[in-house]
């Protein structure tokens, strides 16, 4: 909502994106920083322009993309949206990333082309018996993965297992990637499956935050510049339940979903090569306590809405801006 005789200025999506990609995503969330960032389309050709040209510029600069729809995940529960963002990890590329990583400080030769073991195929172009090589490198998993103490421990045996299955290759590491990968999107929540990869914890909400961060630090570990999340909260918007087969949010959920937003805007110094954008209505910039938008919930409101604004130009570094499809006042 304007209120009278205030000017809401905007600034084009493209514009804002540019602005993102040099202050940001080319140099200091590449570096291990971490941002969140609210950008309301107040059109809805900006809603499309700015997802489109995110995931484009994000792509070109080696990060993993992922985008967060409130309609299709419950985004008020972490775990959901941790299971969400897990769909859309490449795990098997990542995991090969990794053994790569390892061989190469080994200063072992790139493996040969072929379908046998990798650890075999990395023996064979390095001219060394496959089964001291593989003894050496799983020491160095263990070493650099399992012990990693900056990955929740969970986490780290699920990525310590995949990455032994991916070196020694076989029917085997079709499976475990499968069982483990099922378990790290929410697609079988079961202890009992990952029980003999001596995981023993379900994915939950009280535990699903120190998996996201994990993720964070598992992806730089891989090699990609980091993680670049679009999430897409328009849906918290809807008054009344449409009952057209999506999620609905009453506003006990929308309240929690804020509150979600609020922890990750106080834990920044917790993640690490991470731009998070969120992406809500127009109606998120209503004051109205009784309403949907930011002023229902002032814990947020506190943190991310500019009550300093310049009458002739936008802030493009502000925790909130407002984007059209080209650059001009909101009416």
């Amino acid at each position: 909502m304007v209120r009278a005789g205030v000017v809401t200025l905007s600034m084009g999506a493209d514009a804002w994106v540019e602005f993102l990609e040099s202050e940001y995503m080319a140099s200091f969330i590449k570096d291990g920083g971490s941002a969140i960032k609210f950008a309301v389309p107040l059109d809805g050709d900006a809603a499309g322009a700015l997802s489109n040209a995110i995931d484009e510029r994000a792509t070109q600069l080696g990060y993993v993309v992922a985008g967060v729809d409130s309609a299709l995940t419950r985004v008020h529960m972490v775990d959901q949206l941790f299971f969400s963002v897990a769909e859309q990890v490449p795990w098997r590329e990542t995991v090969e990333r990794v053994v790569a990583r390892l061989a190469e400080a080994e200063r072992y030769a790139p493996a040969t082309s072929g379908d046998g073991p990798l650890f075999r195929r990395l023996a064979e172009a390095n001219d060394l018996d496959p089964d001291f090589l593989l003894m050496n490198l799983r020491r160095k998993i263990e070493s650099h993965v399992f012990r990693h103490k900056g990955m929740a421990k969970d986490f780290r045996v699920a990525m310590t297992q995949l990455a032994v299955a991916e070196l020694a290759g076989a029917q085997e590491a079709t499976t475990v990637h499968s069982v483990l990968t099922d378990w790290l999107c929410g697609r079988n929540r079961a202890v009992s499956a990952v029980k003999p990869y001596h995981i023993f914890t379900r994915i939950n909400r009280t535990n699903a935050r120190y998996f996201f961060e994990s993720l964070l630090v598992w992806l730089a570990f891989a090699g990609y510049s980091g993680l670049i999340l679009t999430l897409d909260i328009s849906r918290l918007s809807v008054v009344r339940n449409p009952r057209d087969e999506r999620v609905y949010y009453t506003k006990a959920g929308v309240l929690d979903a804020y509150e979600l937003l609020r922890q990750f805007i106080d834990g920044t110094d917790r993640l690490e090569h991470c731009l998070i954008v969120v992406v809500p209505d127009p109606a998120f910039l209503d004051e109205d306590l009784n309403g949907r938008g930011i002023g229902a919930y002032e814990a947020l409101k506190f943190r991310v809405y500019d009550e300093v604004r310049d009458r002739t130009l936008v802030n493009p570094m502000a925790s909130l801006v407002r984007l059209t499809r080209s650059e001009g006042e909101a009416q």
